[in-house]
This record gives C-alpha cells, structure tokens and sequence, in this order.
C-alpha cells in the first residue's frame, strides 16, 4: 500500500507541485492586494487632506477680501450719510432763504 501511495505521488508530482504553487501564489497575491489597497487608502487620504487645506486656503484669501470690501462699503456708506444729513441742511437752509424772499417780494 505504501508503495501504491508512492507511485501515485510520483505519477501526479507536477499536478500537486502546480497547486501547491498556485495556492501559494494566490496567498502572497492576496497579501499584496491587500497591501496596495491600503496605500492607496493612505494615497486617498493625503490627497483629500490636501485639497481640503487648498480649499480652506481659498477660502480665507476670499473671506479676507469681503471684509476689506465691506469695510470699503461701510466707509463708503458712511461718507454718503454724512454727506446727505449736509445736503439735507444745505436744502433747508436754501428753502428758508426762498420763503423769506417770497415774503419780500409780497411785499
């Protein structure tokens, strides 16, 4: 029986050396997969990273610029009140001056 057993080995060594191969392979293939999806995670991870920081890098060069052209507007804004409250003066100053010219000519 031994020697059955023996001479069926012999017979079917390259059969078994090629699935033991394979199998082998498969594994060490299994690993490296494995190990590839993970950096590219890794890859993934950095590249999202850095292109949140872009974005937040914009971001605060745009904040940054609204705030210097709102406080161009609030100035602006500011001016023109101030201008308008003068200008409103000025007119009433010019309508008491007609009234009393009308008062002169009525007379």
């Amino acid at each position: 029986m031994d020697s059955n057993l023996i001479h069926i080995i012999v017979n079917n060594i390259v059969p078994l050396i090629s699935i033991i191969g394979v199998a082998i392979a498969w594994l060490f293939d299994r690993k490296k997969r494995r190990e590839e999806i993970a950096r590219l995670k890794v890859e993934n991870q950095t590249a999202e990273a850095d292109a949140l920081m872009k974005m937040r890098s914009v971001y605060n060069v745009f904040v940054s610029d609204v705030k210097v052209q709102m406080l161009e507007q609030k100035t602006q804004i500011s001016e023109l009140k101030k201008e308008i409250t003068e200008l409103k003066a000025e007119n009433k100053k010019l309508i008491e001056i007609i009234k009393l010219l009308e008062i002169q000519i009525k007379i």
